[in-house]
């Protein structure tokens, strides 16, 4: 089936009962839980845990309301929670945030396609429509709930809980809600008018910790922001309104203005532009030392260079074929014909700049080193060009209106790809192997990973085979990493590196290496040297 039927709605996606009292509840522990995993709390295990009870509580919500959720939701609930799982995982602080806001951005998706699931039919257009309907059911669903008028079929059964609760609890819920600020404001003229009454209301409320409670005060706040907006999510989810059609990616879903004659002259501006630059990649830079030499700059010279800008080509012209694509008006079958030539050309033109770009990136790697913002790079070019091939394919065979669903899957696996690659570790590997192939080791850069790189070194320092200058320099910096003060963090906040770093550094002998103090810097001193433990890099 194309839709999901909802067993228990009549008409317009509303049910036959009135769900909102337990989704309020579910919205509330939502929030509480985001107040108790994460006040002056750190990112860490806490983040899965609560990604874990969204999905859990949208889930559990749907069932509830006897809706049959399609597979394809199962699927964005089960990648969203492997994302989350990286910034128990990993320390190094991209891998973290990236990875959350991916798990972030896949359970919004969850949420707003949870009962149907057309995200797998999407355009890029109902992508961004989707997520302007989060937001709308984010700030205003939860407040229609509130002041609409349930019919008689809606109402709680007298003699239920909630029933119960509306005839008698909400009226003391009320009436405490507003005695509290009437009893705040007389008792302080009251204990400004009498001392021993001042006392007694002093030792009274010293045992509910008075002094913290502007900070209760805001946590409360936003305890009952986050709830009345998880609400609204909750309710839109799982009774969309107005409930959604399937699009289909074969219409265009913006009107097209463009003509294309204007397109013709970009593209083809663009493909000879690219065409000159990739004969020169094809002479120079895939041609061997000989014709470079012509130009008179070295082979390294010409090739370490530019590399980050290649990457941008590819990614403004990706952009460009989106855009125009989605823009320009084609009559007839001529002149579709002649944009999808064109395209193809292009994008075959781009994908040559981008094993440029590669190869320029690894000759760069190969003489300066590893370092974070080379090694993204690295692993963002397959991606990017596996994106192009999916693109060049989905024109050249007319589903171009798949290419929502497919930057959707490069975006998603190239977060994947950190919560599988430890870039850190992978880092302090390849520089410690041209170490052992007789390049020089930076190891005031080793200092400036996160503790994920921390088994990898330990394991070289206790590997004989390595120089006995660049075992030195390690010991360096594992004595430097081991006056680092120990995060005193609570389960909440546990990473799995920092648990490793800590085992491993507590079982390390360091004692050869001795730490001398200067202005309050600490330093290792390796013979002649001073290696101090505070540096800061350039990363590049």
């Amino acid at each position: 089936m194309n839709s999901v039927e909802n067993t228990s709605s009549p008409k317009n996606g509303v049910s036959n009962h009135h769900p909102w009292p337990f989704v309020w509840l579910t919205g509330l522990i939502l929030a509480w839980a985001v107040d108790f995993l994460f006040w002056n709390q750190r990112v860490g295990l806490s983040f899965p845990i609560w990604v874990a009870l969204a999905i859990a509580g949208l889930l559990f919500t749907a069932f509830r309301e006897k809706q049959r959720l399609p597979l394809a939701s199962y699927g964005l609930a089960l990648l969203s929670l492997a994302l989350s799982i990286t910034p128990f995982l990993r320390s190094e602080p991209f891998s973290a945030v990236f990875c959350s806001l991916g798990a972030l951005t896949l359970l919004g998706l969850l949420a707003a396609t949870l009962v149907h699931g057309h995200w797998v039919h999407y355009r890029i257009g109902d992508f961004l429509l989707a997520g302007l309907r989060l937001l709308a059911a984010t700030l205003v669903r939860a407040g229609q709930e509130l002041v609409r008028k349930p019919d008689l079929a809606s109402r709680p059964k007298k003699g239920t809980f909630w029933e119960e609760f509306r005839q008698r609890g909400l009226p003391i819920l009320r009436g405490l809600i507003l005695a509290i600020p009437i009893l705040a404001v007389l008792g302080t003229l009251l204990a400004a008018a009498d001392p021993v009454f001042a006392r007694l209301l002093k030792n009274l409320l010293s045992a509910f910790n008075i002094e913290r409670l502007p900070e209760y005060l805001f946590r409360l706040t936003y305890i009952l922001i986050f709830t009345y907006g998880f609400t609204g999510v909750l309710l839109s989810a799982i009774h969309p309104e107005p409930p959604e059609e399937r699009p289909n990616p074969h219409q265009p879903w913006m009107m097209r203005f463009l003509g294309a004659t204007e397109t013709w002259i970009i593209l083809g501006s663009v493909v000879l532009l690219f065409g000159v630059f990739v004969v020169l990649q094809i002479r120079y830079l895939f041609g061997g030392q000989a014709n470079i030499n012509e130009t008179g700059f070295t082979y390294s010279e010409y090739a370490r260079r530019g590399f980050f800008e290649l990457v941008w080509v590819a990614v403004l012209s990706l952009g460009l074929y989106t855009g125009l694509s989605t823009v320009t008006v084609r009559k007839s079958r001529s002149q579709e014909l002649a944009f999808t030539i064109l395209t193809v050309v292009l994008l075959s033109l781009v994908l040559v700049i981008l094993a440029s770009a590669l190869q320029r990136l690894v000759l760069y790697e190969n003489a300066y080193g590893f370092t974070r913002l080379r090694t993204y790079t690295h692993l963002f070019i397959p991606w990017l060009g596996l994106l192009l091939v999916a693109t060049l394919v989905l024109q050249a065979t007319g589903q171009r209106g798949r290419l929502g669903l497919a930057i959707l899957i490069f975006l998603t696996g190239f977060s994947l790809t950190f919560t599988i690659v430890n870039v850190d570790a992978l880092i302090a590997r390849l520089n410690l192997q041209r170490a052992r192939a007789g390049q020089e080791l930076d190891a005031a850069h080793l200092l400036t990973l996160s503790n994920d790189a921390l088994p990898v070194l330990v394991t070289a320092y206790q590997d004989p085979s390595l120089p006995a200058a660049d075992r030195d320099r390690i010991g360096a910096v594992l004595t430097c990493r081991k006056l680092q003060p120990a995060y005193s963090a609570d389960w909440r906040s546990t990473r799995l590196s920092e648990m490793r770093a800590s085992r491993l550094l507590s079982s390390l002998d360091l004692t050869p290496y001795q730490v001398k103090n200067l202005d309050s810097s600490p330093f290792v001193v390796l013979g002649a040297e001073e290696f101090h433990c505070f540096q800061e890099i350039l990363d590049e």
